[in-house]
């Protein structure tokens, strides 16, 4: 069974690990100060994937002491998945709300520094960039290609696992950035 890590805590990574913890075994790493290289430095050899759903702010920070621990460690990771917001390239169109972010132009800042990080490790990846996310039922989801406008909106929490969970399993979104949202 490969091994996942989940790195932050909050409502989607609970509905995600319900999602994956059949077919894969989900470590969590949420407690500590994450932004430090030896909080991740007993990470399993045999480590597969990274889903990242940390934030809002000091992403970057925190992408930087993982990979740093994973050099270390020698792990040898096949897909890195992260969790982002719409509107790091400015490409929402209407109103979009940022929770829980106070300095909006820092924090769009830090995810783009983060997908960098990424980047620069030179494996495949996903970065997922939902609308606003919102605990109802799943809609009829709606992915938009890097680069294109994004309508501000809603998506389920329910839709971002769905689209996670298939980024996990298939090849479908390899080495893309996608916006996520369930069309109204």
């Amino acid at each position: 069974m490969k091994k996942i890590v989940f790195i932050g805590k909050n409502n989607l990574e609970e509905i995600t690990k319900a999602t994956l913890a059949t077919n894969y075994e989900i470590v969590e790493i949420n407690a500590g100060d994450l932004t430090k290289t030896d909080t991740f430095a007993n990470l399993p050899s045999d480590l597969a994937m990274l889903v990242s759903f940390v934030g809002p702010m000091d992403t970057d920070l925190i992408m930087e002491a993982f990979f740093a621990a994973v050099r270390a460690q020698k792990i040898k990771l096949e897909r890195i998945i992260m969790v982002s917001t719409a509107g790091i390239d400015n490409e929402v169109e209407g109103t979009f709300p940022y929770p829980g972010v106070s300095d909006v132009a820092e924090y769009l800042r830090q995810q783009r520094y983060a997908i960098k990080v990424i980047d620069e490790e030179e494996l495949p990846y996903t970065i997922i960039r939902p609308v606003e996310m919102v605990s109802k039922p799943s809609g009829n989801p709606m992915v938009i290609e890097e680069g294109n406008p994004v309508p501000a909106g809603q998506v389920s929490y329910q839709t971002v696992a769905a689209t996670i969970a298939e980024a996990v399993n298939t090849d479908r979104y390899k080495n893309q950035s996608i916006a996520v949202l369930d069309k109204e």
